[in-house]
Order: C-alpha cells, then structure tokens, then sequence
C-alpha cells in the first residue's frame, strides 16, 4: 500500500506540468474551460492522494470535486470540437451547479446510497454518451491543440468515454469494498486507476512532443540540378494534393504556416508548390492558405455562437487584424455581418454549397 498511495500525486504533478505546457505554448487559442477542466483533475488527483494515504478528508469534498469532472470533460471535448453553442454551454453548467446542490443534500441528510449511485451514474452517462460521439459521429476539432497531433477526434472522444467508463467501474468497485470488506482494497483501486490514468497521459504527452511524422519528411532536391522534374506532378496534381491536404487534415489550422512546412508535408519542392498556387489560383500561398481559413471560420460563424476572437485563432490566424483584413477580401463582408446574414437568410451557398476552388476564384479580384 506505501508503493500505491503516491501514484495520485505523481498523475497529478504530471497534469500540473501539462497543465503550464498548454498554458505557455496554445494557452491562447485554448478555451479556459479546457485549463479548469486539467486543473480539476490535477486537484482531484491530490485530494486522493491524500485522503487514501496520508489523512482523511471530508467526504464531501471529494465527491463534490469528483461528480463535475464527467460534465466538465464533456463540455470541455464539445467545445473544442465546436458541437456546442454559448447557450448550451451556460445550460450545461447551470446543471453541473445544481448537480453539485444536490449531491451536497443528499450528503446533508445522510443519504450514502443515493451518494454512490449519483456519482457511478454520472460518470457512466457522460461515459456512454462519449463513447457513442466517438463511434457514431463525424467530428473534428476547432484548431490544432495537444490531442490533435496524437489523436483523431472521434478516437478522443471514444478514449475519453471509455476511461470515464472505467472510473465509473472502480467506484462501484470501491463502494462495494467499503460495504462488505471494510476497504481492504480501495486503496489498491485508486493506485492501479491512477497508474493507468499516468501512463494514457505520459503516452500522450510525449507523442504530442514528437513532430508528426509526416512533417518531418525532408524536402527532396530537385533531380540533376534541373528546374524542372519531367517525370515529376503536374501543376493540377500538386493543388489536388495541397486541396486534400486543407480540406481532409486541416492544415491550415497551424498557426504561422510556412511554404517550406506545406512543401514537406506533400513531399515536394516549394517552388514547385508555390509555382502551382500562383499559376492555377492567381493568388500566392498565404492567401490561398488563407481562403481555406476563411472558409472554415464562415461555417463556425454559421453553426456556433463561438465569439469572433475565438474562431481567430481556431482557424490558424494569429492577429485579428489580419483575420479582418482576410475575411473582407474572400467574403466582401465583416464577421459579424457574416454571421448576422447567415442566421437570417442560411448558410451561404458561396462557401458551403461549392469547394474551396470556387470560393478562390470568385473572390481574388476583390
């Protein structure tokens, strides 16, 4: 048991640690809700420490911290992949807070089932519901954040659901030691969860860490000092291949995105790929990069009630200004504008009914 009880404080240091990374390098893109949320489960994971090895803590406040855990994770997953709308968002904590009042009634008048059967339901709903986003839907994240260069969306939301299942499953565990065999076990539990909760998060971390391996592909040298490769993709081939790229992984969503970093993610040489955006769009690559952004920040201004500094970045801008500037010259209008239309009379059939290769040509006299 002494080997067991500080694995809640190691996970806890360690999403302390994630916790600063996030906050130093895509802390300004990232919703706050989504550094409460690893806070949470940071003080979660010391509050058990404690209680389970060093000295008791009131039982309320544990359970307290632990039945908002499953909502906040949820709201937290919704909005980075832009499913939510403000609206939703307020509702859905109103419900936490009430959840929260209710649990602390039912602590008041001693209602110890009603306490263990809250908390295991509570985590197996929010569990099952992620599992089934997962599974069933299509879904893709707002910008690029630390889960999108390890994990695809769905595959998140699956995982997420899946370790909350497993949560739910150590409670009803715990709660029936405790009943029948005076918490012989409970500690072993929380040690073995905890351990399988750090090696998901140091797996995770380190993968984040590690550049994606199709970036990291080098630029190859155009063959024989030539300027030209006659065996080499035509023009049209490269901006099928830079479309995909855009459309299918959102590459775009990379903030401060180079030529150099777009040539090696199709393996090819940047003039090539500059030479096929400035022959066949009529724009240079910034503005074509950007077209993809503006696109995708008209359908957030449609679908969500996200606000305008928000989709700034989630769309891979870095200033607003420049987002400003972009979107009046691909749409004619201001966000705002933008979005007011688009709720009044639909979505708008320059961006979402044709492809990007429309929208281009449309707008590069402007």
């Amino acid at each position: 048991m002494v080997l067991l009880f500080p694995l809640p404080f190691l996970t806890a240091f360690f999403l302390i640690f994630i916790l600063l990374y996030v906050a130093r390098h895509v802390g300004r893109g990232l919703p706050y809700l989504a550094l409460i949320t690893i806070s949470a489960y940071a003080l979660q994971s010391v509050l058990m420490g404690v209680h389970w090895g060093l000295a008791d803590i009131p039982r309320a406040i544990i359970a307290s911290l632990a039945i908002v855990l499953p909502p906040l994770t949820w709201l937290t997953l919704n909005t980075l992949a832009g499913r939510i709308s403000a609206r939703v968002r307020v509702v859905s904590l109103v419900g936490t807070v009430l959840l929260l009042i209710l649990l602390n009634a039912a602590f008041y008048f001693q209602l110890s089932t009603v306490i263990e059967l809250a908390g295991i339901l509570v985590y197996l709903l929010f569990g099952l519901h992620l599992v089934w986003l997962g599974w069933h839907q299509e879904l893709d994240w707002m910008a690029n954040r630390p889960l999108h260069a390890v994990l695809p969306t769905q595959r998140a939301f699956f995982l997420t659901g899946a370790l909350l299942l497993i949560s739910a499953g150590v409670d009803a565990m715990v709660a029936v030691d405790i009943r029948l065999n005076d918490s012989q076990i409970s500690s072993a539990l929380v040690g073995y969860s905890n351990l399988t909760l750090l090696l998901i998060l140091v797996l995770m971390f380190f993968r984040v860490g590690s550049p994606p391996r199709s970036v990291a592909v080098p630029e190859p040298a155009l063959p024989g000092g030539s300027s030209e490769d006659d065996d080499g993709p035509t023009a049209q081939e490269i901006l099928d291949l830079l479309d995909a790229e855009m459309e299918k992984n959102h590459l775009y969503r990379s903030e401060n995105l180079s030529l150099n970093q777009i040539a090696r993610r199709i393996r090819l040489p940047a003039r090539q790929v500059s030479s096929a955006v400035n022959s066949l769009r009529a724009m240079n690559v910034p503005q074509y990069v950007n077209t993809f952004r503006i696109k995708d920040a008209c359908r957030i201004l449609e679908e969500t009630d996200m606000p305008v500094t928000e989709i700034v970045f989630a769309v891979g801008f870095t200033t607003k200004s420049n987002f400003n500037r972009e979107f009046q010259r691909v749409t004619g209008v201001n966000p705002s504008e933008w979005r007011t239309r688009s709720r009044k009379f639909g979505a708008s059939k320059d961006v979402s009914a044709s492809d990007t290769r429309k929208l281009s040509r449309s707008k590069v006299t402007s």
